[in-house]
């Protein structure tokens, strides 16, 4: 067992917090040019790193940026959201030139005291999120002041210990970014395989029902399942919120065996391709041989290829990612004064294209891709998995690493 941290409060280690409350656009919007400086809105903090396709982008000048960024971002900085979503972090590698957000505090940390990755894995730790959460304070929304915040007590090792504790969660963490990376390429790639040979013949369409009818194509939504219904062992029953390029089914709900069984085909097969249908729609997802068995639930449709002869699972997959599906979804999804919705009887009546037999060629290319992908998907899960059992028992103490200096422990 390894000795337990001493914790002090934030504001012994922190050399500046950045926070811009209280520093308001002059008119909603007003502040914003088409290009300069890229603004950071707290629906960019997600999963730990700065997601900038999860907003559009908003910009300000270099006068609007000096009045509300006293400093830039340095490397080794941490960014945390100040409001719900409260307490999501991000960790600044590089200098950067962007403005934070309102709701957005940057910590700098005294690097005498504490290693600003260290930080951003402690930020993350059951304990410190714990205080962080029982400082907020708010009605309808919850909240920390920056007085609160710098009280929040955070573990503190040596530095050398928080280093290597840096350097370890960093290393997995930087993989997991590489594999995200990677993935986005092979994507890529498979979309321009399938473009290039698509523009290259004029395709008749035929409804989507029809193919139905036909046996090449299975189209559903998910099961209706009751709360009863819910337990274990069963398996996870994927809602909307659930898809993010893929399956993330570690906090999802567990649909009890005897309901898994009345789900049918509502489970999950290799080479479905699942979409949200309500709220926001048109996030999909690809079931791969490697994805665990789930239950879709009533926000996620899926379509599936029954025919691969007719209709390459491959295919299918890259042609819902195209504008000739989204265009038909669009135009549908507003119909009512609820939130967006696309029903089955929608997709029933949209058109897809009857692909030629020159199929087989195009996706013999492109199934490599997707396994590729696939691999790269599984073993991104399996590192984060790694990297979320060392978090506590690291930043508790229980368990301890030396630095290695030239291949020897020091």
């Amino acid at each position: 067992m390894g000795e337990r941290w001493e914790s002090v409060p934030l504001d012994e280690l922190v050399e500046e917090i950045i926070d811009r409350r209280g520093v308001t656009p002059l008119k909603l919007g007003s502040d914003f040019v088409p290009s300069g400086h890229r603004v950071i809105s707290a629906k960019l903090i997600k999963g730990g790193r700065i997601d900038l396709t999860a907003d559009e982008p908003r910009f300000v000048g270099p006068a609007v940026y000096r009045r509300w960024m006293r400093t830039p971002l340095f490397a080794d900085d941490v960014i945390l959201t100040s409001e719900a979503p409260l307490g999501e972090v991000a960790y600044v590698d590089q200098q950067l030139d962007w403005c934070l957000g309102q709701r957005l505090f940057g910590v700098r940390t005294k690097k005498s005291r504490m290693v600003g990755r260290f930080l951003y894995y402690a930020l993350q730790s059951e304990s410190v999120r714990s205080d962080l959460l029982s400082r907020a304070s708010g009605t309808t929304v919850l909240g920390i002041r920056q007085t609160e915040l710098r009280r929040v007590l955070v573990p503190v090792p040596n530095i050398d210990q928080q280093r290597s504790i840096a350097e370890i969660l960093g290393a997995l963490d930087d993989k997991i970014e590489l594999n995200r990376r990677m993935n986005e390429t092979l994507e890529a790639m498979a979309r321009a395989l399938f473009k290039s040979w698509f523009i290259d013949f004029d395709p008749v369409h035929a409804k989507v029902k029809d193919l139905v009818e036909d046996g090449v194509l299975e189209i559903g939504d998910g099961y209706r399942a009751k709360n009863s219904e819910m337990g274990t062992p069963g398996l996870p029953f994927v809602r909307a919120g659930d898809l993010d390029g893929g399956f993330n089914t570690s906090s999802a709900e567990m649909l009890g065996e005897a309901s898994v069984e009345k789900a049918g085909s509502k489970v999950s097969r290799p080479g479905d391709v699942a979409f949200t249908s309500k709220g926001t729609i048109g996030r999909f997802a690809r079931v791969t041989r490697l994805t665990d068995p789930f239950v879709y639930s009533p926000q996620v449709c899926f379509w599936r290829s029954v025919d691969p002869k007719k209709l390459d699972p491959g295919i299918l997959y890259c042609w819902m990612q195209s504008e000739d599906l989204r265009r038909q979804i669009e135009a549908v999804a507003g119909q009512t004064d609820m939130a967006p919705y696309v029903s089955l009887r929608d997709q029933r009546e949209m058109e897809i294209p009857v692909f030629p037999e020159s199929q087989s060629t195009v996706a013999a290319q492109i199934r490599p891709v997707l396994a590729r992908q696939d691999l790269l998907t599984t073993e991104t899960r399996t590192l984060a998995s790694l990297r979320d059992t060392l978090l506590p028992k690291l930043l508790s103490g229980e368990l301890q690493v030396r630095r290695s200096i030239g291949g020897r422990s020091a």
